[in-house]
């Protein structure tokens, strides 16, 4: 799916940083839905009159829902259950005056959480997979990591599973640095929804990948990124006292 975005709109839409804005997303008893937890317009420019509206994406599956006004937002739950459960969310924040059509703003490509989440470079959403326990999806906004929600009932269930962190997340993060292996050049342009990885490998003490490199020394590349996270983690050793603790319990 290529990116959300109206950067092209001859109106001169303005497009806002996402962290002014926060969604959240959960599923109970089977219900997905979302809620818009917070929506800042401080030193923008922008009136917080202006009408708020949020549009989710999955696949080819969209729905559209009005906010009212920026000032009087309260969070509150609208249900997702319309759209593709097989296919990662993808939200944007339009913004219109109250007495016209015309869009003034957007936040595009908004990341996602859920109850236990603060917001992540690889997001998790639950997903009809059937037998799969994840799955990978990786378009132009990014990285989505997709859990079985059979299986897990929210991100919190699968990431404190020790044995989900130990074993997906490091094969997750490989196919991620093998993606942006194939362009490096998307760690430059802040303007890239990749951009922030490149701040997340200098966070970790991680070099960039060479702009240059042949096919075998990027692989050493994405080998060594992972092994840099996994270490700073210690899934083995997590997962070693983990399965010492239930030997202990028989």
């Amino acid at each position: 799916m290529g990116r959300l975005s109206a950067k092209s709109n001859p109106t001169g839409l303005k497009e806002l940083d996402r962290g002014r804005v926060s969604i959240s997303v959960s599923e109970i008893a089977g219900r997905r839905s979302f809620v818009l937890d917070r929506l800042d317009l401080k030193n923008t420019g922008l009136s917080d009159t202006l009408l708020a509206v949020i549009v989710a994406r999955a696949g080819n599956t969209s729905l559209r829902c009005e906010m009212g006004a920026v000032s009087n937002i309260t969070p509150s739950s609208h249900s997702l259950d319309k759209l593709d459960r097989s296919q990662p969310l993808r939200f944007r924040a339009l913004l219109r005056a109250p007495d016209s059509p015309v869009l003034v703003a957007s936040i595009e490509n908004i990341s996602t959480r859920d109850d236990s989440q603060s917001e992540s470079l690889l997001p998790m959403e639950p997903a009809d997979l059937g037998e799969r326990l994840w799955k990978l999806v990786i378009n132009d906004d990014g990285p989505v990591l997709q859990f079985n929600s059979r299986v897990f009932p929210s991100a919190a269930g699968a990431e404190n599973y020790k044995p989900f962190g130990a074993m997906v997340l490091p094969e997750a993060l490989r196919q991620v640095m093998e993606k942006i292996a194939e362009d490096p050049g998307c760690l430059d342009d802040e303007g890239n929804s990749w951009y922030a990885w490149s701040e997340w490998l200098h966070a970790i003490g991680a070099e960039r990948p060479s702009a240059d490199g042949d096919e075998e020394e990027l692989a050493l590349w994405c080998d060594q990124v992972v092994d840099r996270f996994c270490g700073k983690f210690s899934f083995a050793t997590q997962l070693n006292a983990n399965l010492l603790e239930g030997a202990g319990n028989d």
